[in-house]
C-alpha cells in the first residue's frame, strides 16, 4: 500500500486528485498540506497537516514514509484569490516542498507545469516555471513525472462527446504537424489526476513528461 503527499489541493485538479486517491485501493494514506483547516478533509485516510509557507521545513515530518509526492502549486493552478504571496507559488516554495521530499527519501514526485513552461522563453512566468523545472531535475528522485497543461478545465463525464471530439481532433492536428492538441486544449481536472495516479501505481517509467496529448 502507498502512501501520497498533496500540496496545492485549494485548485480543481488538487480536489480532483484527492478524490482519485481516497478511490484507488493502491493508497492507505493521502497527507494534504493545507492552510486552513476544512471538513472536506475529516476522512480516517487523509492526514491534514496545517502548513506555513513561510516555514516550509516545519512540515519535514508530514514527507515520512510518504511514496509519491503530488506538486500542484503554481498561480495558474490554485485559488491565490486575495494572496499577497501568491508570487512564491510560482518558485520558491514548489523548489522547497521538492527539497523537503527529496531529503524525505521519497521516491516520485509529480510536478504540474504548464507546456509554454521553458527556461529559453522570453515570458517571465513561463522561464521562471522552466527554470523550476531544471532544478527540479537536478534532485535525485527515481521517478520524477512532469505533467504539462495549458490550462485545467472543469472535471467532464470520460463519455462526454464535446471532450472526445476535442481530443480527437485535436490529435489529428497533432499527428499532421500543427501541434494544436499540445498548444491550445485545456485538460479536465478529473482526466488528468486519473492520469497521475495511473503513471504512480503502474511504474509508466516509459515516460517521464506528459504532454495534453498523453493524457
Amino acid at each position: 500500500m502507498r502512501n501520497a503527499l498533496i500540496v496545492g489541493i485549494s485548485g480543481s485538479i488538487g480536489q480532483a486528485l484527492l478524490e482519485n486517491l481516497l478511490n484507488n485501493r493502491h493508497y492507505k494514506k493521502v497527507v494534504i498540506l493545507t492552510r486552513r483547516e476544512s471538513r472536506r478533509f475529516k476522512n480516517i485516510h487523509i492526514q491534514s497537516v496545517l502548513v506555513d509557507f513561510s516555514r516550509i521545513e516545519d512540515t519535514k515530518f508530514a514527507f515520512e514514509e510518504v511514496d509519491d509526492v503530488f506538486c500542484l502549486l503554481g498561480k495558474e493552478f490554485i485559488n491565490t484569490t486575495g494572496l499577497k504571496d501568491a508570487d512564491q507559488f510560482e518558485f520558491d516554495v514548489p523548489l522547497e516542498i521538492a527539497k523537503l521530499a527529496n531529503e524525505a527519501g521519497v521516491k516520485n514526485f509529480f510536478l504540474l507545469n504548464n507546456t509554454k513552461a521553458s527556461t529559453h522563453s522570453i515570458n517571465p512566468m513561463f522561464k521562471l516555471r522552466g527554470q523550476l523545472q531544471q532544478e527540479i531535475e537536478k534532485l535525485p528522485f527515481t521517478k520524477l513525472y512532469v505533467f504539462k497543461v495549458n490550462g485545467i478545465s472543469s472535471s467532464v463525464r470520460i463519455d462526454n462527446s464535446t471532450y472526445n471530439f476535442k481530443k480527437t481532433f485535436g490529435g489529428v492536428l497533432n499527428k499532421v504537424g500543427l501541434g494544436f492538441y499540445d498548444k491550445i486544449f485545456t485538460t479536465p481536472a478529473n482526466i488528468l489526476a486519473e492520469r497521475m495516479v495511473f503513471a504512480a501505481v503502474n511504474d509508466d517509467s516509459s515516460r517521464r513528461e506528459f504532454l495534453p496529448k498523453d493524457i
